[in-house]
């Protein structure tokens, strides 16, 4: 495709307070979506600046943002390009959990590893484990009218859950998760405390539990996959009341 900074290529600034975040956003876009490939070399800061409508030291900030997350490498001299290797760190941006698609597919992934981590959990986990969760849980269920103090003890419950399946890869994996999605965690709990879901939440918590503990592999799999299932439709809700 041609590197010129044509008028669809990108989409107008909403004037935040930060300018270079929104470029960078923009062009992490248009490399996730392959509008941009692996290699090729982006539109020139003077093109960026002018289609942006900012100056080339806000262009040059956004790009160099892209190069620390792996998105973008410079060649002095002759410009910058896609990482030929594609990202080289794996993360999730704040900004992708405001937009309901973006949301969606961290929702769909986040599923299918905690869904295998609880399969797993009701395999492998000890009997100390199963007492760490045990107590993870009450705990949880103790922050019941904390919405702050309660999305965080659902956040370590799950963790315990992945310490449970005695594989380290998952627990990484969730950490990453856990410090990318905890804000909409918070937002999820705040705007159920007090309403008849909490207790959907706790159900649904305790039936997780209930499966590992009895070793049932498939059940712990089903109830992690409900739990997530409807968190990322109440959030979803959350986002059209929001845009509406």
């Amino acid at each position: 495709m041609a590197t010129s900074a044509s008028d669809t290529l990108f989409g107008s600034l909403n004037r935040p307070e930060n300018l270079a975040d929104e470029i960078a956003q923009q062009i992490r876009q248009k490399i996730l979506s392959q509008a941009f490939e692996p290699g090729e070399r982006l539109p020139t800061e003077f093109e960026l600046a002018q289609r942006f409508g900012v100056s080339r030291n806000v262009v040059r900030e956004a790009i160099a943002r892209l190069k620390l997350s792996g998105y973008v490498e410079t060649r002095r001299g002759v410009g910058s390009f896609v990482a030929a290797g594609g990202q080289a760190n794996f993360e999730i941006l704040p900004e992708d959990l405001l937009r309901a698609e973006a949301l969606e597919q961290i929702y769909q992934l986040r599923v299918e590893i905690e869904a295998g981590a609880a399969a797993l959990a009701a395999q492998h986990r000890s009997d100390a484990q199963l007492e760490a969760l045990r107590g993870a849980l009450a705990q949880v269920d103790a922050a019941r009218e904390d919405w702050r103090q309660g999305a965080d003890r659902a956040l370590d419950f799950h963790m315990a859950v992945c310490q449970a399946s005695n594989n380290p890869y998952f627990v990484r994996l969730l950490s990453l998760f856990g410090r990318a999605i905890g804000d909409a965690v918070r937002t999820l709990r705040y705007g159920s405390t007090g309403t008849g879901r909490m207790a959907e939440v706790e159900a649904e918590h305790h039936r997780i539990f209930d499966a590992i503990a009895a070793r049932d592999s498939e059940g712990a799999r089903a109830a992690m996959r409900e739990h997530l299932s409807n968190g990322m439709l109440r959030r979803q809700a959350q986002l059209r009341t929001r845009s509406d």
